[in-house]
């Protein structure tokens, strides 16, 4: 742990997290994904309401695109959107300000090979959008439904973008 502590403090370290943040977006933005800008210190933005502009936000747009971008890279990102609010008194959603799947880059973990993947496979992903449609609640807590509820995806999309992939990358993948 003290070398960690150390290790942090160090300004090429420090700073190196934050020089792979600003590249990844960078490289997303001049492939046409659209991204937050500017980058932040942790991860990565996108934006879904732009990215899936054919989702209406009732069907959860920023948890949609986390979902795809698992299918189609593998990569884990979380949705910051409507689905991390609780309904509203009344049972109604209180649709979010801003639609993000947010792409964390943990420090000293990720290389610019993973960058690179990633942006392949998020390029690839935002050519084919139209395959995403949105999420629906299937089991929804009462508080904390970003955490313990379960969405499915309107019309199996997931099945559809998943046999998008096989036919451009192969089951090997």
């Amino acid at each position: 742990m003290a070398v960690g502590i150390r290790k942090m403090t160090e300004l090429e370290v420090a700073g190196n997290s934050a020089d792979l943040i600003e590249y990844f977006v960078h490289r997303l933005a001049k492939s046409g994904v659209p991204v937050v800008t500017p980058p932040g210190g942790l991860a990565c933005h996108v934006d879904a309401t732009r990215f899936l502009s054919h989702l209406p936000q009732a069907e959860y747009p920023a948890g949609a695109l986390a979902a795809a971008i698992y299918i189609a890279s593998g990569i884990r990102g979380m949705e910051r959107g409507t689905v991390s609010s609780d309904r509203d008194a009344a049972g109604n959603d209180v649709l979010s300000d801003l639609e993000l799947a947010r792409l964390a880059v943990p420090r000293r973990v990720y290389t610019i090979s993973h960058v690179e993947y990633a942006v392949d496979r998020l390029k690839w992903l935002y050519a084919h959008r139209d395959l995403v449609k949105g999420l629906t609640f299937v089991e929804e807590p009462p508080l904390l439904r970003f955490f313990f509820g379960r969405l499915e995806p309107i019309a199996n999309w997931g099945a559809n973008l998943a046999a998008a992939f096989e036919a451009d990358f192969g089951t090997d993948c």
